[in-house]
């Protein structure tokens, strides 16, 4: 107490000093409260695994990423967090939180996470899939909807689509009794169809049957890298490097794919070129590509896209549409193999529908409801894409009463949600049935039921949902009408899959085919 003593008779001292001390201790002990409340007023992040230092929670990342959440969202519920590295991911696996999400707060959650390796694909990230939410996406999903996948568009390109299915048929049948990798023969015609109907050019004869079979490993090969962790988007201090090669693998498939277009939309500017010097328009079907040359030409205000652009959303149809109608191809027909009645049920609507003495037209495809009902069952079990895209806020937000920061990666778990006992009779049952009443209310691809989403919801959705949905149940029905497919004996069906961008087949689908219709004509015309 000695010092006390030494200070106690100096009045300037013992006055001011301890009116100071009063003075600072008043003022903290009611900014204390304040800052609690501050405090308080931001709710906390989701629950989820701690993740180790460093790394964050970078060993659960692998191949059955879909399995695994489903089982933290068992641990942890509907809204959980999971840090890869310092990235933190946020997944949302129920209808109630997904409709935040995805309409009543769709403008802040609009935006993708991308990362380096879709930026090398997608030129920069100027493409409709991944361009952040703006007036340049704006536009260019406009452009494509309106432009391209009009109801009159898609009814003149039926023809280019029928040409290349008949010319599968074909085929198929000059194979008879052999056995047919039914991945690849889908994969073979929707990209035939989507390149004629695109710019013309098909995968025909020997040489194009070998660029097809090397086009389908490339895009499977980028599917694959692109679902691959890269350390490089993990950890912000190696964003300049490519430590995995991820990168380097991915422009060299975008090099490719960029030689590719270069060489088309030469060809087609030279074609316009030449018919706009004798005075001569080009009448009748258009493809796509000429009618995107024809709206850069133009350059009218409404649509402004810069060639860099246009390749972009070449690359979203050729890379989006090939690889989802035939990754689904492969889930539906396998399934239709294994669920033998199924496939009775499916070829009994055809003869009634389609006859035994045609071909399947496009006409025929609103009335085929029972094999609607098949493709819709399966896209609930298989959805290509098990987490859509993911998210990123522009801003914080609440969700489900949690924090989500801004900048923070959103998965919205629709592999779940379309599994979940909560929301679907037997869920891992094959039941195509059930789409077949109301008991479950409007089930279909428009993202409204937040209980079955397989293209998404919100502005998000899948631009190309129209031309997929109806080149897929076209092909499809084209392959079950035309034909009998039977298992090679003593071969069984696997419906397990990996995981990728696109969720696929672990094991391909091989088939062997006998013709069903009743004149062989048919096959040959």
């Amino acid at each position: 107490m000695g010092w006390w003593k030494s200070y106690a008779g100096d009045e300037r001292f013992s006055s001011s000093t301890l009116t100071v001390l009063i003075g600072i201790f008043a003022v903290l002990w009611l900014l204390w409260p304040i800052k609690k409340q501050r405090k308080a007023a931001v709710p906390p992040l989701p629950p989820g695994p701690r993740g180790l230092p460093i790394v964050g929670y970078l060993p659960f990342i692998g191949t059955e990423l879909h399995i695994k959440f489903e089982q933290l969202c068992g641990l942890y519920g509907p809204i959980y967090k999971v840090w890869f590295a310092n990235k933190l991911c946020i997944v949302i696996s129920s209808p109630l939180l997904v409709k935040e999400v995805v309409r009543d707060q769709d403008a802040v959650f609009s935006n993708r996470d991308v990362n380096k390796a879709i930026l090398a694909i997608t030129y920069g990230g100027v493409d409709i899939a991944f361009s952040p939410n703006g007036p340049n996406w704006k536009m260019l999903r406009k452009m494509f909807v309106r432009e391209m996948l009009s109801a009159s568009n898609l009814d003149t390109t039926f023809t280019l689509r029928r040409e290349e299915v008949r010319n599968t048929i074909k085929n198929v049948y000059e194979k008879i009794g052999t056995q047919v990798d039914l991945g690849e023969l889908a994969f073979v015609t929707a990209m035939n169809a989507i390149m004629n109907m695109l710019w013309g050019g098909t995968l025909q004869g020997e040489e194009g049957a070998k660029f097809g079979a090397d086009f389908k490993n490339m895009f499977s090969n980028l599917m694959l890298l692109l679902a691959k962790p890269n350390v490089s988007d993990l950890f912000p201090a190696l964003a300049s490097f490519d430590l995995q090669g991820i990168v380097r693998e991915v422009k060299g498939i975008s090099q490719s794919i960029d030689r590719v277009l270069d060489y088309v939309i030469d060809k087609q500017m030279k074609s316009l070129a030449k018919a706009k010097e004798e005075g001569k328009t080009k009448t009748g079907k258009k493809d796509f590509l000429q009618v995107l040359l024809e709206i850069r030409e133009q350059n009218n205000g409404a649509y402004s896209i810069s060639m860099t652009q246009l390749k972009a959303v070449l690359v979203d149809i050729v890379v989006g549409a090939s690889d989802t109608i035939t990754t689904m191809s492969e889930w539906v027909m396998a399934r239709l193999m294994k669920h033998s009645e199924t496939m009775r049920k499916v070829h009994e609507e055809l003869t009634e529908i389609v006859g035994m003495d045609n071909l399947v037209e496009e006409s025929h495809l609103p009335k085929l409801q029972y094999l609607d009902a098949v493709i819709k069952e399966t896209f609930r079990l298989h959805p290509p894409f098990p987490f859509l895209v993911p998210r990123t806020p522009s801003e914080s937000r609440i969700i489900g009463g949690y924090h989500v920061p801004k900048g923070s990666s959103i998965f919205v778990n629709v592999w779940a949600i379309q599994r979940n006992s909560m929301y679907w009779d037997n869920p891992l049952e094959f039941i195509p049935e059930r789409f077949l009443n109301d008991g479950y209310g409007r089930v279909d691809y428009s993202g409204n039921n937040f209980k079955y989403f397989p293209f998404g919801s919100g502005r998000r959705i899948c631009a190309g949902l129209t031309l997929g949905e109806r080149t897929l149940k076209y092909i499809l029905a084209s392959f079950l009408h035309s034909f009998e497919w039977k298992l090679p004996q003593g071969s069984e069906i696997d419906v397990s899959d990996t995981y990728g961008v696109v969720t696929k087949k672990k094991n391909p689908t091989v088939a062997i085919p006998t013709p069903r219709l009743s004149k062989s004509e048919l096959y040959t015309e």
